[in-house]
């Protein structure tokens, strides 16, 4: 008795196999070989090899950036508008005792003489404007290197600074009280 097997023929196409998984719903499946531990960086086969199995990334096809383009733009050019905004502020708060002796002048108060505090207060007013803008920057980086956000940053940080350095020049009009009595008289 002589029993051939089929041979398939180049135009018969075979059929597919079924595979008895169920369908992947929420990427739960993970491919063939590949395990999860945490210690350990790339995945291994049961026989310790590296796994040349394809990775989650290539699985799922090219990532979307989460971040428009726009985004990163907008945030590294409000970062460099608030660097020079933050020269400029140290720049207003060195001049301070400058302008108010003009004050002076014009007012015909005589000469100012800065109390002992106002050199400290305007040293302290430039550092807190530079290290303001310091954390702004690093807070935007920080986001943009993550995937998220963070034009939003900047702007928060420039309205902090124009609160902090209208802060201290009140601080240095309010040490010199004659000035203050001035300008309180009707």
């Amino acid at each position: 008795m002589n029993v051939t097997t089929p041979v398939p023929s180049d135009n018969v196409p075979e059929s597919p196999r079924r595979d008895p998984r169920p369908q992947p719903r929420y990427g739960e499946l993970a491919p063939e070989g590949w395990s999860w531990d945490p210690g350990i960086t790339s995945p291994r086969s049961p026989t310790g090899e590296p796994n040349s199995s394809p990775t989650l990334g290539t699985l799922t096809g090219p990532s979307k950036p989460a971040v428009p383009v726009w985004d990163r733009r907008v945030t590294l050019g409000l970062l460099v508008l608030g660097l020079a905004a933050t020269f400029l502020s140290i720049g207003v708060l060195n001049a301070l005792p400058d302008a108010i002796q003009m004050l002076y002048t014009q007012s015909h108060l005589g000469t100012y003489v800065p109390d002992s505090s106002v050199a400290g207060l305007v040293a302290a007013g430039g550092i807190t404007e530079a290290i303001l803008w310091l954390l702004t920057a690093a807070a935007s980086i920080l986001l943009l290197t993550r995937g998220k956000r963070a034009f939003y940053v900047p702007l928060i940080g420039a309205v902090i600074a124009f609160v902090v350095i209208f802060a201290f020049m009140m601080v240095v009009v309010t040490t010199d009280p004659t000035l203050i009595n001035f300008y309180s008289q009707p």
